[in-house]
């Protein structure tokens, strides 16, 4: 099937690693030119330009258009900032990728205010203020759009180890794609999210390694998912192949999560 982006722009969130990286790749394979958002706190104390400038470089490499774009999804301006950098590079931008996120770890005792303001402020208030921001550029020049968040099996399942902010930020970003799908569907923007589950990546490896008979006994499709498998899903829903499909949470975790 051709999924047809090559005249799109995307930027996706979160994406100098892990499945962000894959969902950057899998665009540009696809022909849309990708902005590769990544981390850079205003301290200076987080910096992911170099994972950003080689996730870039490889796209090119291999005849696609991509950019590296610091944004701290926690900063409002930082957030407007990043869609003039890439209209100035690209053009308008089609389709927005969601898929940065903090994932704290800790009983419900061991979190502080400040930690699950944090997190509700990357995971759920970081996508409101991009989503909005393009919706407000899609409906100035009566574009359609696209928008892709990625929630998470634990927004309906919780977890087992401590992610209590995690999982309930990801639970109101499946209320906040219903909710922004019916208001903008009938601009010609469709707006969903993917519920993955564990996915293969730096991130959960060693995790993964130290739990995996026990993560198996959960997984009906006896393995862990591949940042390949999931980019997939993400990436149909961002073309026009996907135009019918408004307001759903597509569920990829290996059977985890029937219904």
């Amino acid at each position: 099937m051709e999924l047809n982006l090559y005249d799109k722009v995307a930027i996706v969130t979160g994406a100098s690693s892990g499945l962000g990286k894959t969902i950057a790749f899998m665009l540009a394979e696809e022909g849309a030119a990708v902005a590769v958002n990544y981390l850079r706190t205003a301290d200076g104390s987080v910096d992911f330009a170099e994972d950003a400038d080689t996730v870039v470089q490889q796209i090119v490499d291999t005849g696609g258009q991509a950019l590296a774009v610091a944004a701290d999804m926690s900063v409002e301006d930082d957030v407007l900032a990043m869609f003039d950098t890439v209209e100035a590079q690209f053009g308008p931008v089609d389709i927005l990728i969601n898929n940065a996120a903090y994932l704290p770890k800790g009983p419900i005792t061991g979190y502080t205010q400040e930690e699950w303001n944090y997190t509700f402020q990357v995971n759920m208030t970081g996508p409101f203020v991009a989503s909005r921001e393009l919706v407000r550029r899609l409906l100035e020049v009566e574009r359609p759009g696209k928008i892709i968040n990625i929630a998470s099996l634990a927004a309906f399942r919780g977890s087992t180890t401590g992610h209590l902010p995690y999982d309930a930020s990801k639970g109101a970003m499946v209320s906040f794609t219903r909710a922004l799908a019916r208001e903008v569907s009938k601009h010609g923007i469709n707006v969903n999210a993917v519920a993955p589950g564990m996915i293969k990546t730096e991130m959960v490896a060693k995790t993964w390694e130290q739990n995996k008979e026990r993560y198996l006994a959960r997984m009906p499709i006896g393995r862990i998912a591949l940042p390949e498998e999931v980019a997939t899903v993400v990436v149909f829903l961002a073309s026009e192949a996907a135009d019918y499909i408004c307001g759903a949470t597509i569920d990829v975790t290996g059977g985890m999560m029937m219904h």
